[in-house]
């Protein structure tokens, strides 16, 4: 007697798995741009969140003396300088407001910190300064 029951796989079958691993890798390299997206957007937003947090702790470091508000003169709208800083890939620009705060100038000012990002995002950092 032979056996007439052989093994294997249809070709409808195999059609149906490669589309199936078709799918899989479509959508595996359709979230990969996304990703390296985020990644790059994550990074700016490192850079520029150390870049300000490091220029809020020199202000706030000397109070609200002269040095203060010469700062604010320097710094009111200063573009980056390629040459002379690390962040300047990231950061095109920072801007520099201040405003004494409450209805009598007590000394108390609030220093907002922005920076204009390669991808011309503004990101906003703020903190009080007071002369006292």
């Amino acid at each position: 007697m032979k056996n007439t029951n052989r093994g294997g796989f249809s070709l409808v079958e195999v059609l149906v798995a490669l589309v199936i691993v078709a799918v899989g890798i479509v959508s595996i390299l359709l979230i990969f741009p996304m990703t390296l997206e985020r990644q790059r957007v994550n990074n700016l937003r490192s850079v520029a969140g150390k870049t300000a947090q490091t220029e809020l702790n020199q202000i706030k470091a000397s109070d609200a003396n002269q040095n203060f508000f010469d700062w604010l003169a320097d710094n009111k709208l200063v573009f980056v300088n390629p040459e002379q800083h690390f962040e300047s890939e990231f950061i095109q620009a920072q801007v520099v407001s201040c405003h004494s705060m409450g209805e009598y100038n007590r000394g108390l000012y609030r220093v907002t910190l922005g920076l204009r990002l390669w991808d011309n995002r503004m990101e906003y950092y703020t903190t009080y300064v007071t002369d006292r």
